[in-house]
């Protein structure tokens, strides 16, 4: 089979590897649509450590093709996503069914590296645990079908902010996630979303998929803004939907832009590793929370599934970018330069 294997960093070769086999347990399925996640650009460009070689991607869908000894949860055809997170299943995370906090934790295409290496789906096939396979319903698509697994860490976001119908909810960075998450806070009930990008071509996505306003915050004044849209309360959420170096002083200005009793959640990472400084009496005067989201749990899978099956947010349009297995290189570089929302590689 054609895959496309990151040999170190920057060196990304679409070569001929043999076809993997399913062991027991295991599932061979045939990737139809994948998308480029930000973390596997960061794997790619070498900002955060991977074991190489390996193949990445973990965003997908497909057909099952063979089955391993002793699954019977699917059949050969089935049209499936993937929840592409292996956890120890033992620990007390586990045991809580918080996977996404399991202290041995495994992504397929390297996603997670604390456990051990799972090659990706950056492929023509991919092997899987048939207890990780989800069927796509009738009416999702293949490449929406890909995109159950970021909307499932945007939900898993949404729902650690606590947002409740009537809420003014900002967020900053308009990127997929961000984009996401925008749809999500419309969806349960927010009243008003702020934006907060400094792309033009991001904000007016952000207005398309529900914004009520958007902030350029290189020329205007964000807190200002939101000062204005609050009648001086503040937001009663905000989610730092960018990462990178600069997520560690916008935690900073988030705080101060959130109500009493609001929520912060820092959804991305840092890199390289950054510290901030906060006003800790904005925490305990205000009851401001701030809370980590990070991955999700195969509840939130599943409900995202449900969620696209609903037909509710405007999934298809994401994609707006296509490129065969053998141009991944090109799919790069456009994520790299920001000019899509989601690319995906079509083997």
């Amino acid at each position: 089979m054609k895959a496309a294997v990151l040999y170190t960093v920057g060196c990304l070769r679409v070569v001929d590897i043999e076809t993997p086999k399913p062991g027991p347990g295991e599932v061979l399925i045939e990737v139809k649509a994948s998308t480029i996640c930000p973390t596997d650009l960061r794997k790619y460009l070498g900002h955060t450590s991977i074991t190489f070689p390996i193949i990445l991607g973990h965003e997908f869908s497909g057909i099952v093709t063979e089955l391993g000894e002793g699954v019977n949860n699917v059949a050969p055809q089935d049209r499936v996503t993937v929840f592409p997170i292996y956890s120890c299943g033992t620990c007390r995370y586990c045991r809580e069914e918080r996977y996404n906090l399991c202290n041995k934790l495994s992504g397929i295409g390297g996603a997670v590296e604390l456990g051990k290496k799972l090659n990706g789906s950056f492929a023509e096939y991919i092997v899987v645990r048939a207890e990780n396979i989800f069927k796509l319903p009738e009416n999702v698509d293949f490449e929406e079908g890909a995109l159950i697994e970021p909307l499932a860490a945007a939900l898993r976001g949404i729902i650690q902010s606590n947002v409740k119908p009537g809420d003014i909810s900002l967020v900053m960075g308009a990127g997929p996630m961000g984009l996401l998450q925008v749809m999500l806070l419309k969806k349960m009930g927010a009243a008003k979303v702020i934006v907060s990008d400094p792309l033009p071509h991001r904000r007016k996505w952000a207005r398309k998929y529900g914004a009520d306003v958007t902030v350029d915050p290189y020329t205007e004044d964000l807190g200002e803004i939101v000062n204005s849209e609050t009648d001086g309360y503040g937001v009663d959420e905000v989610i730092v939907s960018v990462g990178g170096s600069i997520e560690a002083e916008l935690i900073s200005q988030a705080l101060k832009f959130t109500s009493k009793s609001g929520t912060v959640v820092v959804f991305a990472g840092t890199w390289p590793l950054k510290y901030t400084t906060i006003d800790p009496n904005l925490i305990h005067y205000g009851e401001r929370r701030i809370v980590g989201s990070f991955l999700y749990t195969r509840s939130i899978f599943e409900r995202a599934l449900r969620l696209a099956a609903s037909r509710t947010l405007n999934l298809s349009d994401m994609i707006t970018h296509r490129y065969p297995l053998e141009r991944i290189e090109d799919a790069f570089r456009v994520v790299y330069s920001r000019e899509g929302i989601k690319v995906a590689v079509l083997p």
